[in-house]
């Protein structure tokens, strides 16, 4: 095969059975809720859009989310919902949505939200009402509350999806035109009905060639997708490994991988013709698992190239990020994230493992489950302290429940502002905290948060599965309070197990606080003054060795004019920091003098305009970037 211009067939076949339990919530009497869940590229996405187009051929009002391609957070959903039905922002989505009469709720993705189960279950149903039926799809079965709670819903059912039968591969295999019985018996042997399989050998034409030999599906998909690229030729083959790099690929980033001398239009229309590239609102995406294969092949046969192409995407990222909307920050965030190759980084927020386990706040009846739980966890005095923050704030209590509701660990979590400053009397944890802040105070307008403890069954404070699972639920809260959230406290037993990832994350240890008989290693992370999406742009510039050094650096207080160095006094780094958080956007002179000033500052604006003068010498040739925005204020150009 010379190159991607042939498109296999993409017909959909079978799957009758499965649209009819789907249909199933379109009945008066059938499940409010449809669990529909099945590995890697077994087709749950196709499912979803069959089902939506007999939705709509009935004249039943679908609305369809991909939590792939949102911030995963409750407000990152209802905004997902929104941009769905064009509603307005600050419209009520949810009870918009409801009014609507009979309407269905497509979820897809779902194993990159599941950490947020709790919510789905005990705050977004309720809130969309019994009119609103919804339909997940996911690669793990759901969690037992959702059968255990099916009343509470109106009705639950769980739709396993498995692979193809053989007629309905054998009616795919012909409609490609593979009609030899010995080649088609052999694609079906090796793909046991896999549907993304089965469209990669269609796709590599593969019909008189050796198939490959592997047993478990991840190897055959893996193997079936090196065979495809093998058979490109160089252009296309080259398209294809820079479409395997980046989370999503848009003519920007496609542009900037493969510069200048390629046709971004023609590479894209290649893509476009494979079936296992779809089209999303923010771009073309490989089926995920194709596409790591293909990039974990590119790593390995020439790192050079790939890395090359990681660098070109961040830098174009990197850039555009500078511009974006607030709802376009954690698409922002995720394209950023996707590139960085530390598995550190990487799995703190793209994590590997199976979501067996949900985050959830305190229950009414699990005060004692839990108080039992870290008595047996902590020493006498440390347990105390805990019982303490049970009974002051019990909503800092989190509780990590496995797949079958048993209890598996707890953190305890809390924004700074929440927690009475009477606290530090009997936690000394809290209070090597306070002493700590005053010399290291953050910028004007962002808050701490703490997340005193984690704990779980398996493994006390060390390394387990539901540790992951809260620290991931805590990732949610960085996610949820930027920009403002500028500080990040945790406390240690032994950090000698987390100390490399402490590391990399940039965390800073001090103390100890002394409580029991171990004392409490404390620990810090200063996000700086551009909040979460500052750092993790400085994790990923670090990691692929760029100089992030690109506007303000709050280590040395200077800024990039004209490619040189700056040197900024606080006011005016306190000035453009504020401006740069919102570039080609007015800033008004209050807002300013609030954020660098203070709220106590009682003196004249003038002062702004003083600073911004100053700031203005310094940026030399570049002075024309700090735009006089009439009757507002200041804004920043680029």
């Amino acid at each position: 095969m010379a190159g991607m211009e042939h498109r296999s067939s993409t017909l959909i076949v079978g799957r009758e059975s499965e649209l009819a339990a789907l249909a199933r919530v379109l009945d008066a009497s059938g499940p409010r809720v449809l669990f529909v869940y099945g590995i890697a590229g077994i087709g749950k996405s196709s499912l979803l859009t069959r089902f939506r187009g007999e939705c709509e051929e009935r004249g039943v009002h679908v609305v369809a989310v991909d939590c792939g391609a949102m911030e995963p957070t409750q407000a990152g959903f209802i905004d997902a919902v929104r941009r769905a039905t064009s509603m307005q922002t600050g419209d009520d989505v949810l009870g918009r949505l409801g009014a609507r009469g009979p309407s269905v709720l497509l979820v897809d993705t779902y194993e990159v939200f599941r950490i947020a189960d709790p919510w789905l279950r005990n705050e977004l149903l309720p809130a969309l009402g019994s009119s609103v039926r919804v339909v997940v799809a996911g690669r793990e079965p759901p969690m037992l509350e959702w059968a255990t709670q099916r009343g509470e819903y109106g009705g639950f059912e769980v739709l396993p999806l498995g692979p193809l039968d053989a007629r309905s591969v054998e009616s795919l295999l012909c409609s490609a035109g593979l009609a030899d019985h010995a080649t088609t018996n052999a694609i079906a042997g090796l793909c046991r009905g896999h549907p993304l399989a089965l469209r990669l050998a269609i796709e590599a034409r593969i019909a008189g060639g050796a198939l490959p030999v592997a047993d478990a599906m991840p190897r055959v998909v893996e193997a079936l997708a090196a065979l495809f690229r093998e058979g490109l030729d160089d252009r296309s083959r080259r398209v294809l490994d820079a479409a395997s790099v980046p989370r999503r690929i848009t003519s920007g980033v496609l542009a900037a991988m493969l510069g200048s001398g390629e046709n971004v239009d023609a590479a894209l229309d290649l893509l476009r013709q494979l079936s296992f590239v779809g089209a999303t609102a923010d771009g073309l995406r490989l089926h995920d698992a194709v596409q790591a294969a293909i990039a974990e092949r590119l790593r390995a046969i020439d790192p050079v190239i790939f890395r090359t192409y990681r660098t070109a995407a961040w830098q174009h990222l990197q850039t555009g990020s500078r511009a974006i909307a607030r709802h376009e920050l954690a698409r922002s965030t995720a394209d950023l994230l996707y590139l960085v190759d530390n598995p550190v980084v990487r799995e703190a927020f793209f994590p590997t493992t199976a979501h067996a386990y949900s985050v959830e706040a305190l229950r009414v009846g699990d005060d004692d489950e839990v108080r039992a739980f870290w008595h047996g966890q902590e020493s006498e005095e440390s347990a105390a302290v805990l019982d303490q923050w049970l009974a002051r704030i019990p909503s800092s209590i989190r509780v990590v429940r496995d797949r079958f509701g048993k209890l598996a660990g707890c953190s305890v979590v809390a924004l700074w502002r929440d927690i009475p400053q009477s606290f530090e009397r009997f936690d000394p944890v809290l209070a090597g905290f306070a002493t700590h802040a005053p010399h290291h105070r953050l910028p004007a307008g962002q808050t701490t948060l703490v997340l005193r403890r984690v704990l779980s069954v398996e493994g006390g404070e060390g390394p387990s599965s539901a540790q992951a699972a809260a620290w991931l639920d805590v990732k949610r809260d960085y996610l949820m309070l930027r920009p403002h959230l500028g500080r990040v406290y945790t406390t240690l037993i032994d950090p000698t197990p987390f100390i490399d990832a402490l590391i990399v994350l940039g965390f800073t240890t001090f103390g100890p606080a002394a409580l029991g008989p171990h004392g409490f290693h404390l620990a810090a992370l200063d996000f700086g003054p551009g909040s979460v999406d500052g750092w993790l742009a400085r994790l990923g510039a670090t990691e692929l060795g760029i100089d992030e050094r690109a506007f303000l650096d709050p280590a040395d207080r200077t800024a990039a004019f004209a490619g040189a160095r700056v040197q900024l006094s606080p006011l005016e780094f306190g000035v453009m920091t504020v401006l740069a958080e919102r570039p080609g956007r007015p800033v008004a002179r209050a807002e300013l003098l609030e954020r660098v000033w203070g709220s106590a500052y009682d003196g004249g604006s003038n002062v702004v305009d003083v600073v911004v003068r100053g700031l203005r010498r310094k940026a030399g040739d570049e002075a024309h970037r700090i735009e006089t925005a009439r009757g507002i204020g200041y804004r920043l150009s680029s």
